[in-house]
Protein backbone atom coordinates (compact mmCIF):
# COMPACT_ATOMS: atom_id res chain seq x y z
CA UNK A 1 0.00 0.00 0.00
CA UNK A 2 0.95 3.72 -0.45
CA UNK A 3 2.88 2.92 -3.34
CA UNK A 4 3.22 5.85 -5.75
CA UNK A 5 0.88 6.50 -8.29
CA UNK A 6 2.76 4.38 -11.54
CA UNK A 7 4.24 2.19 -9.20
CA UNK A 8 4.82 -1.12 -11.46
CA UNK A 9 3.31 -3.94 -9.95
CA UNK A 10 4.34 -6.68 -12.54
CA UNK A 11 5.40 -7.48 -16.59
CA UNK A 12 2.89 -9.53 -18.25
CA UNK A 13 4.94 -11.61 -20.95
CA UNK A 14 3.10 -12.45 -24.09
CA UNK A 15 4.66 -15.13 -26.72
CA UNK A 16 2.49 -15.37 -30.29
CA UNK A 17 3.59 -18.21 -32.84
CA UNK A 18 2.25 -16.23 -35.85
CA UNK A 19 4.50 -14.17 -38.17
CA UNK A 20 6.02 -10.50 -36.84
CA UNK A 21 3.19 -8.23 -38.92
CA UNK A 22 0.17 -10.84 -37.21
CA UNK A 23 1.49 -10.43 -33.88
CA UNK A 24 2.68 -7.04 -31.73
CA UNK A 25 2.15 -4.58 -30.83
CA UNK A 26 -0.75 -5.96 -28.70
CA UNK A 27 -3.08 -5.01 -27.02
CA UNK A 28 -3.82 -5.24 -23.02
CA UNK A 29 -7.34 -4.87 -22.06
CA UNK A 30 -8.70 -4.79 -18.24
CA UNK A 31 -12.16 -6.31 -18.42
CA UNK A 32 -13.40 -6.41 -14.88
CA UNK A 33 -12.35 -6.17 -10.92
CA UNK A 34 -10.26 -2.89 -11.56
CA UNK A 35 -12.45 -1.30 -8.89
CA UNK A 36 -12.14 2.54 -9.34
CA UNK A 37 -10.06 1.44 -12.23
CA UNK A 38 -6.54 1.77 -9.71
CA UNK A 39 -4.29 -0.07 -12.11
CA UNK A 40 -3.68 0.19 -16.06
CA UNK A 41 -1.45 -1.52 -18.57
CA UNK A 42 0.37 -0.16 -21.02
CA UNK A 43 1.71 -1.43 -24.45
CA UNK A 44 4.39 -3.13 -23.13
CA UNK A 45 2.81 -5.14 -20.81
CA UNK A 46 3.48 -3.13 -17.69
CA UNK A 47 0.46 -3.17 -15.14
CA UNK A 48 0.75 -0.17 -13.30
CA UNK A 49 -0.78 1.84 -10.48
CA UNK A 50 -3.18 4.65 -11.12
CA UNK A 51 -3.55 5.86 -7.36
CA UNK A 52 -2.12 5.22 -4.20
CA UNK A 53 -3.21 1.70 -2.63
CA UNK A 54 -4.87 1.61 1.24
CA UNK A 55 -5.58 -1.94 2.10
CA UNK A 56 -7.99 -0.59 4.71
CA UNK A 57 -10.01 0.06 1.88
CA UNK A 58 -9.56 -2.62 -0.32
CA UNK A 59 -6.96 -5.39 0.17
CA UNK A 60 -7.31 -7.62 -2.75
CA UNK A 61 -7.89 -7.37 -6.35
CA UNK A 62 -8.68 -9.94 -9.02
CA UNK A 63 -8.02 -8.70 -12.32
CA UNK A 64 -9.70 -10.22 -15.57
CA UNK A 65 -7.20 -9.34 -18.64
CA UNK A 66 -7.74 -9.76 -21.97
CA UNK A 67 -4.16 -9.59 -24.61
CA UNK A 68 -4.89 -9.32 -28.19
CA UNK A 69 -2.57 -9.60 -31.45
CA UNK A 70 -2.05 -7.57 -34.75
CA UNK A 71 -4.17 -9.90 -36.82
CA UNK A 72 -6.96 -9.24 -38.87
CA UNK A 73 -9.10 -10.54 -37.34
CA UNK A 74 -6.98 -10.14 -33.99
CA UNK A 75 -6.44 -13.41 -32.28
CA UNK A 76 -6.88 -12.86 -27.93
CA UNK A 77 -6.15 -14.43 -24.95
CA UNK A 78 -7.34 -13.78 -21.46
CA UNK A 79 -5.70 -14.39 -17.73
CA UNK A 80 -6.70 -13.59 -14.45
CA UNK A 81 -3.83 -11.28 -12.16
CA UNK A 82 -4.69 -11.79 -8.36
CA UNK A 83 -3.56 -9.00 -6.58
CA UNK A 84 -2.91 -8.59 -2.89
CA UNK A 85 -2.35 -5.37 -0.87
CA UNK A 86 -0.36 -5.59 1.94
CA UNK A 87 0.43 -3.13 4.90
CA UNK A 88 3.22 -0.45 4.23
CA UNK A 89 6.45 -1.12 5.58
CA UNK A 90 7.02 0.49 9.32
CA UNK A 91 9.90 -1.07 10.61
CA UNK A 92 12.99 -1.32 9.77
CA UNK A 93 15.21 -4.52 9.19
CA UNK A 94 17.48 -5.58 12.26
CA UNK A 95 21.36 -7.28 10.93
CA UNK A 96 23.56 -8.68 13.92
CA UNK A 97 27.36 -7.64 13.13
CA UNK A 98 29.25 -10.81 12.43
CA UNK A 99 32.63 -11.47 13.59
CA UNK A 100 34.55 -14.52 11.07
CA UNK A 101 37.44 -16.57 12.11
CA UNK A 102 39.92 -18.48 8.83
CA UNK A 103 42.19 -21.07 9.37
CA UNK A 104 44.81 -20.55 6.94
CA UNK A 105 47.86 -23.12 6.42
CA UNK A 106 50.20 -20.59 4.55
CA UNK A 107 50.24 -16.99 3.94
CA UNK A 108 46.88 -16.92 1.91
CA UNK A 109 43.50 -18.04 1.88
CA UNK A 110 42.05 -19.79 -0.84
CA UNK A 111 38.68 -18.06 -0.77
CA UNK A 112 35.39 -19.70 -0.35
CA UNK A 113 31.56 -18.96 1.63
CA UNK A 114 32.61 -17.72 5.10
CA UNK A 115 29.37 -17.11 6.82
CA UNK A 116 25.91 -15.93 6.42
CA UNK A 117 24.60 -12.60 7.77
CA UNK A 118 21.45 -12.57 9.65
CA UNK A 119 19.04 -10.01 9.38
CA UNK A 120 15.34 -10.07 10.73
CA UNK A 121 12.41 -7.46 10.14
CA UNK A 122 9.15 -7.66 12.00
CA UNK A 123 7.58 -6.71 8.60
CA UNK A 124 6.07 -10.15 7.67
CA UNK A 125 6.11 -9.09 3.62
CA UNK A 126 9.23 -7.53 3.45
CA UNK A 127 11.67 -8.49 1.02
CA UNK A 128 15.40 -8.04 2.20
CA UNK A 129 18.43 -7.27 0.06
CA UNK A 130 21.81 -7.62 0.97
CA UNK A 131 24.39 -5.34 -0.50
CA UNK A 132 28.38 -4.96 0.54
CA UNK A 133 30.41 -1.63 0.60
CA UNK A 134 31.99 -1.18 -3.11
CA UNK A 135 35.41 -0.81 -1.95
CA UNK A 136 35.61 -4.10 -0.56
CA UNK A 137 33.51 -5.65 -3.91
CA UNK A 138 37.81 -6.93 -5.23
CA UNK A 139 38.04 -9.16 -2.09
CA UNK A 140 34.48 -9.98 -1.04
CA UNK A 141 30.78 -10.24 -2.15
CA UNK A 142 27.63 -10.76 -0.42
CA UNK A 143 24.32 -12.78 -1.85
CA UNK A 144 21.39 -10.20 -2.40
CA UNK A 145 19.03 -12.12 -1.44
CA UNK A 146 20.19 -14.78 0.96
CA UNK A 147 23.05 -12.73 3.24
CA UNK A 148 25.53 -15.74 2.15
CA UNK A 149 29.40 -13.90 2.58
CA UNK A 150 31.69 -15.20 -0.10
CA UNK A 151 35.67 -14.04 0.24
CA UNK A 152 37.65 -14.41 -3.27
CA UNK A 153 40.55 -16.05 -3.70
CA UNK A 154 43.93 -15.31 -2.66
CA UNK A 155 43.10 -13.22 0.51
CA UNK A 156 46.44 -12.60 2.57
CA UNK A 157 46.32 -13.29 6.58
CA UNK A 158 44.88 -10.38 8.37
CA UNK A 159 42.00 -8.30 9.82
CA UNK A 160 39.30 -7.03 7.75
CA UNK A 161 36.44 -4.90 8.37
CA UNK A 162 33.74 -4.79 5.98
CA UNK A 163 30.27 -3.30 6.03
CA UNK A 164 26.50 -4.99 5.21
CA UNK A 165 23.69 -3.52 4.64
CA UNK A 166 20.14 -4.91 4.57
CA UNK A 167 17.21 -3.06 3.26
CA UNK A 168 13.36 -3.57 2.88
CA UNK A 169 13.26 -1.26 0.28
CA UNK A 170 12.04 1.57 2.20
CA UNK A 171 14.46 0.93 5.08
CA UNK A 172 18.07 0.30 5.43
CA UNK A 173 20.24 -0.84 8.35
CA UNK A 174 23.89 -1.61 8.47
CA UNK A 175 26.27 -3.81 10.75
CA UNK A 176 30.14 -4.34 10.65
CA UNK A 177 31.72 -7.78 9.87
CA UNK A 178 35.11 -8.17 10.91
CA UNK A 179 37.03 -11.01 9.21
CA UNK A 180 40.43 -12.33 10.51
CA UNK A 181 42.61 -14.73 8.56
CA UNK A 182 45.13 -16.21 10.64
CA UNK A 183 48.26 -18.51 9.60
CA UNK A 184 48.92 -21.59 11.54
CA UNK A 185 52.40 -23.37 11.03
CA UNK A 186 53.41 -26.87 11.20
CA UNK A 187 54.99 -25.75 15.21
CA UNK A 188 51.63 -24.34 15.86
CA UNK A 189 50.14 -27.92 14.97
CA UNK A 190 52.41 -29.69 17.31
CA UNK A 191 52.01 -28.17 19.98
CA UNK A 192 47.54 -28.05 19.65
CA UNK A 193 45.49 -30.04 22.01
CA UNK A 194 42.57 -31.32 21.23
CA UNK A 195 39.37 -32.02 23.22
CA UNK A 196 36.47 -34.14 22.27
CA UNK A 197 33.20 -33.20 23.18
CA UNK A 198 30.01 -36.21 23.13
CA UNK A 199 26.69 -35.31 20.80
CA UNK A 200 27.60 -32.10 19.88
CA UNK A 201 27.60 -30.61 16.36
CA UNK A 202 29.86 -27.50 15.00
CA UNK A 203 27.45 -24.77 15.29
CA UNK A 204 25.80 -25.53 18.32
CA UNK A 205 29.32 -25.99 20.16
CA UNK A 206 30.14 -22.05 18.34
CA UNK A 207 26.89 -20.80 19.31
CA UNK A 208 26.03 -22.34 22.33
CA UNK A 209 29.22 -22.89 24.15
CA UNK A 210 32.27 -21.33 22.68
CA UNK A 211 32.83 -18.16 24.47
CA UNK A 212 32.26 -19.60 27.68
CA UNK A 213 34.41 -22.43 27.10
CA UNK A 214 37.41 -20.18 26.27
CA UNK A 215 36.51 -17.95 29.21
CA UNK A 216 36.23 -21.05 31.23
CA UNK A 217 40.06 -22.42 30.00
CA UNK A 218 41.17 -18.61 30.48
CA UNK A 219 40.99 -18.75 34.07
CA UNK A 220 41.99 -22.23 34.27
CA UNK A 221 45.04 -21.56 32.56
CA UNK A 222 46.07 -18.36 33.28
CA UNK A 223 46.29 -16.95 29.95
CA UNK A 224 44.33 -14.34 27.72
CA UNK A 225 40.89 -15.45 26.27
CA UNK A 226 42.18 -14.74 22.94
CA UNK A 227 45.63 -16.68 23.33
CA UNK A 228 43.34 -19.96 23.27
CA UNK A 229 42.31 -20.16 19.23
CA UNK A 230 40.01 -22.60 17.42
CA UNK A 231 42.47 -24.44 14.83
CA UNK A 232 40.14 -26.95 13.04
CA UNK A 233 36.32 -28.34 13.99
CA UNK A 234 35.02 -31.60 12.84
CA UNK A 235 33.02 -34.18 13.69
CA UNK A 236 35.01 -36.98 15.43
CA UNK A 237 33.65 -40.81 15.33
CA UNK A 238 30.95 -41.65 15.89
CA UNK A 239 29.88 -38.49 14.23
CA UNK A 240 27.91 -37.20 16.84
CA UNK A 241 30.76 -36.34 18.36
CA UNK A 242 32.87 -33.15 17.86
CA UNK A 243 36.75 -32.39 18.03
CA UNK A 244 38.27 -28.74 18.67
CA UNK A 245 41.71 -28.44 18.02
CA UNK A 246 42.83 -25.37 19.56
CA UNK A 247 46.21 -23.90 19.67
CA UNK A 248 47.25 -21.97 23.10
CA UNK A 249 49.93 -19.24 22.12
CA UNK A 250 51.48 -19.34 25.87
CA UNK A 251 51.77 -23.32 25.36
CA UNK A 252 55.37 -22.72 24.79
CA UNK A 253 56.12 -20.47 27.49
CA UNK A 254 58.14 -21.92 29.83
CA UNK A 255 55.64 -20.98 32.50
CA UNK A 256 53.36 -22.88 30.43
CA UNK A 257 54.72 -26.48 29.23
CA UNK A 258 52.33 -28.79 27.37
CA UNK A 259 52.31 -31.45 30.23
CA UNK A 260 51.36 -28.51 32.69
CA UNK A 261 48.24 -27.42 30.30
CA UNK A 262 47.18 -30.86 29.61
CA UNK A 263 47.20 -31.88 33.65
CA UNK A 264 45.30 -28.17 34.65
CA UNK A 265 42.84 -29.22 31.70
CA UNK A 266 42.21 -32.88 32.33
CA UNK A 267 41.63 -32.51 35.86
CA UNK A 268 39.10 -29.76 35.71
CA UNK A 269 37.02 -31.36 33.31
CA UNK A 270 34.31 -32.00 35.76
CA UNK A 271 33.69 -28.45 36.11
CA UNK A 272 34.61 -27.63 32.99
CA UNK A 273 31.48 -29.84 32.05
CA UNK A 274 29.21 -28.40 34.67
CA UNK A 275 29.91 -25.15 33.38
CA UNK A 276 29.44 -25.83 29.95
CA UNK A 277 26.81 -28.43 30.62
CA UNK A 278 28.52 -30.99 28.28
CA UNK A 279 30.29 -33.76 28.27
CA UNK A 280 33.67 -34.10 27.67
CA UNK A 281 35.25 -37.20 26.66
CA UNK A 282 38.63 -36.69 26.53
CA UNK A 283 41.51 -33.88 26.36
CA UNK A 284 44.65 -35.45 24.31
CA UNK A 285 47.54 -34.05 23.05
CA UNK A 286 49.44 -37.38 22.35
CA UNK A 287 47.22 -40.55 20.74
CA UNK A 288 49.27 -43.15 20.03
CA UNK A 289 45.86 -45.12 19.65
CA UNK A 290 45.89 -48.70 19.15
CA UNK A 291 49.60 -48.59 20.03
CA UNK A 292 51.20 -49.97 23.21
CA UNK A 293 53.83 -47.19 23.40
CA UNK A 294 54.92 -44.91 26.41
CA UNK A 295 53.66 -41.76 25.98
CA UNK A 296 57.32 -41.17 26.03
CA UNK A 297 58.41 -42.50 22.75
CA UNK A 298 55.09 -41.53 20.91
CA UNK A 299 55.98 -39.31 17.80
CA UNK A 300 52.41 -37.95 16.71
CA UNK A 301 51.76 -35.43 14.04
CA UNK A 302 48.92 -33.51 13.30
CA UNK A 303 48.45 -32.22 9.57
CA UNK A 304 45.75 -30.17 7.97
CA UNK A 305 44.27 -30.62 4.64
CA UNK A 306 43.14 -27.18 2.92
CA UNK A 307 41.52 -28.69 0.35
CA UNK A 308 38.57 -29.54 2.95
CA UNK A 309 37.70 -26.19 4.26
CA UNK A 310 34.38 -26.34 6.34
CA UNK A 311 32.35 -23.25 7.53
CA UNK A 312 30.58 -23.60 10.80
CA UNK A 313 28.16 -20.15 10.52
CA UNK A 314 25.60 -18.89 13.27
CA UNK A 315 24.33 -15.71 14.05
CA UNK A 316 27.66 -13.86 14.92
CA UNK A 317 30.57 -16.14 14.84
CA UNK A 318 31.98 -18.38 12.16
CA UNK A 319 34.47 -20.32 11.62
CA UNK A 320 36.07 -21.66 8.72
CA UNK A 321 38.90 -24.35 9.03
CA UNK A 322 40.85 -27.24 7.62
CA UNK A 323 40.10 -30.78 8.40
CA UNK A 324 42.52 -32.05 10.74
CA UNK A 325 44.33 -35.34 11.11
CA UNK A 326 45.96 -36.70 13.45
CA UNK A 327 49.18 -39.98 13.18
CA UNK A 328 51.08 -41.69 15.79
CA UNK A 329 53.91 -43.59 15.79
CA UNK A 330 55.96 -45.80 18.26
CA UNK A 331 59.47 -45.17 18.36
CA UNK A 332 60.20 -47.89 21.04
Amino acid sequence: ENKPVGFSVLQLVVTDKDSSHNGPPFLFTILSGNEENAFQINQQGVLTTTAALNRKVKDHYLLHVKVADNGKPPLSSLTYIDIGVIEESIYSPAILPLEIFITAFGEEYSGGVIGKIHATDQDVYDTLTYSLDPKMESLFSVSSTGGKLIAHKKLDVGQYLLNVTVTDGKFTTAADITVHIRQITQDLLNHSIAIRFANLAPEEFIGDYWRNFQRALRNILGVRRNDIQIVSLQPSDPPSNLDVLLNIEKSGNSQHPMRVLLHKINSTVPDLEEILGVRIIDVFHKLCAGLDCPLKFCEEKVTVDENIMSTHSTARLSFVTPRHHRTAVCLC
